[in-house]
C-alpha cells in the first residue's frame, strides 16, 4: 500500500498538496558552505557517503517538506564515463569535449560500480528519514548530458550539439543510445537502494530544434522508463523537460513520465487543459520571488497556483532551483500556506 503524499498524488489517491523544492538543499542554507568546506572537490563531495547524507537531510532541519532529493549532480554520468568533469568556482562544470564522429563513445561502462557511494547513501537515508518523507533519486536526461558532453561546458546556444545534430547524426544517436542504458542503470541502482520517486532532469530540452524534440527528448525518456519496467522498477518517473513550450503536451502523453515538472514560464490554466490529464503535473512557482524580503504577492501567487491546478493531481514546486539569494523565511511561508490550504480541502 502506498503510503506517502507524493506517490498517493500521482496514483491518484490523495487530496492533499505535497511538497518540496528542487534545489532544497543548497546554497541559500547557511549551514550547505560549512559541510561543503569539507571536501575541496565537488566530485569527490558528490562521492562522499557522509556529505551526501548530511547535505540531503539539511532542509528537513529547516521546512516541513513531504521529500527529500539525493544530494548528487547529473554529472556524476560523464564522470564515470572519464571525461574528466570538474567544476570551477565562478564558472560551473567542465570536462573534455566530446568531437562528433571522432570521440570514441564509452560502452559498457559500469556505472553503478562508480557509483556505490550514492547507493549506500540512499540505503542509508532511507533508514534515518521518517517514514511518510519519501526519497527522489535522479538523473539527467540523454539531450542535457550530450550537450555538457560536446560542449565540454554549459552554453548559451549549445551551437555544437546542434550542429552534431545535422552532420554527424549517426554518432549523435549513438551517444544518446548510449546514456539511455546508463542512465537507466543509474536510476535502477537508486530505486533499488529506497528511492521512492525518480526524476529525469532535461534541462537544456529547449535547446533542441523543433523537428528533433521526439528523437532527442520524448523517445529517450519512454525508452529509460520502458528499461526501468522491464526490469521490475515500477517506481513513478517525474520528467522535467524545462522551457519546452509547446511541446510539453507531446511530452506528456508520449514520454511514459507519471508526473511532468513545469517551468516557472509556463501557463498553468493552459497546462491544465492541454497536459495529459492521466499524469499528474509538478511547478511551477518562480523561485525568483522567493528572493525578496518581504516578498510582496507571494501569498498572492501561491494561493493562484492552488486554486488554478484545484482538481488536479499535483505536487507543489519551484519551476527551477531554489537560488543562493533565496529566503529561508520565504520557502517556510511557502509551506505553510500549502499546508493551510491542504486543511481547507
Amino acid at each position: 500500500m502506498i503510503n506517502n503524499l507524493i506517490s498517493r498524488t500521482i496514483s491518484n489517491k490523495e487530496l492533499n498538496v505535497p511538497v518540496w523544492f528542487l534545489r532544497q538543499a543548497g546554497r541559500h542554507i547557511p549551514e550547505y558552505f560549512e559541510i561543503r568546506k569539507k571536501e575541496k572537490n565537488f566530485i569527490k563531495f558528490c562521492l562522499n557517503e557522509k556529505l551526501i547524507i548530511e547535505s540531503s537531510f539539511l532542509p528537513l532541519k529547516y521546512y516541513d517538506l513531504d521529500a527529500a532529493i539525493i544530494f548528487s549532480d547529473i554529472l556524476m554520468i560523464p564522470w564515470a564515463m572519464n571525461r574528466n568533469v570538474k567544476f570551477t568556482e565562478n564558472f560551473g562544470p567542465h570536462m573534455d569535449p566530446m568531437i562528433p564522429d571522432e570521440t570514441k563513445i564509452p560502452q559498457n561502462v559500469s556505472i553503478c560500480s562508480k557509483l556505490v557511494p550514492l547507493k549506500n547513501s540512499i540505503i542509508s537515508l532511507k533508514k534515518k528519514l521518517p517514514a511518510q518523507i519519501e526519497l527522489i533519486g535522479f538523473a539527467g536526461a540523454p539531450w542535457t548530458l550530450a550537450c555538457y558532453m560536446i560542449e565540454g561546458k554549459g552554453s548559451k546556444d549549445f551551437i555544437n550539439t546542434r550542429k552534431a545534430l545535422w552532420s554527424s547524426n549517426n554518432w549523435f544517436f549513438e551517444l544518446i543510445e548510449t546514456l539511455i542504458i546508463y542512465i537507466a542503470d543509474k536510476l535502477e541502482m537508486q530505486s533499488r537502494a529506497g528511492a521512492d520517486i525518480l526524476m529525469l532532469f532535461d534541462t537544456w530540452s529547449h535547446m533542441i530544434p523543433n523537428n528533433f524534440f521526439y528523437d532527442c527528448a520524448i523517445r529517450p525518456t519512454a525508452k529509460i522508463i520502458d528499461i526501468l519496467r522491464s526490469r521490475k522498477i515500477f517506481k513513478p518517473v517525474i520528467g522535467f523537460p524545462f522551457k519546452a513550450g509547446a511541446s510539453l503536451v507531446r511530452y506528456s502523453f508520449e514520454s511514459h513520465v507519471d508526473c511532468i515538472a513545469l517551468d516557472w514560464s509556463v501557463d498553468l490554466s493552459w497546462a491544465k487543459m492541454n497536459i495529459n490529464k492521466d499524469i499528474a503535473i509538478q511547478g511551477n512557482l518562480d523561485p525568483a520571488s522567493l528572493i525578496p524580503s518581504p516578498s510582496l504577492h507571494l501569498k498572492e501567487n501561491v494561493l493562484s497556483i492552488l486554486d488554478i491546478m484545484n482538481g488536479r493531481k499535483f505536487i507543489f514546486n519551484v519551476g527551477h532551483g531554489l537560488t543562493p539569494d533565496c529566503k529561508i523565511d520565504n520557502v517556510k511561508e511557502v509551506i505553510s500556506i500549502v499546508k493551510k490550504y491542504n486543511r481547507k480541502i
